[in-house]
């Protein structure tokens, strides 16, 4: 799993991840990315690379699983409670 991890990390850090993730908006985990991006690699017989850090900086295109997702996240409300109710 880190090794996909890592490799995911990678792809979006290098501007490859349209080539794995067709979506504008990255919707898609970084393990998933990765994944894809050793099928294809392996599918192309393409080298793999091994990458044996992950950055610290943030994150630049934060996943998100589909737009109506991001909306309600949005859409969600808090009430603070002065009292617990009374069961």
């Amino acid at each position: 799993m880190l090794f996909l991890l890592l490799q995911g990390t990678q792809v979006v850090a290098s501007g490859k991840r349209r080539w794995v993730d067709p979506h504008w908006r990255r919707g898609m985990s970084y393990l998933k990315l990765g994944w894809n991006w050793i099928r294809l690699a392996i599918t192309h017989q393409g080298q793999i690379p091994v990458y044996w850090f992950l950055s610290s900086a943030p994150d630049p295109h934060p996943a998100s699983a589909s737009k109506k997702q991001s909306k309600r996240s949005l859409a969600r409300e808090f009430v603070v409670l002065r009292h617990l109710p009374v069961s």
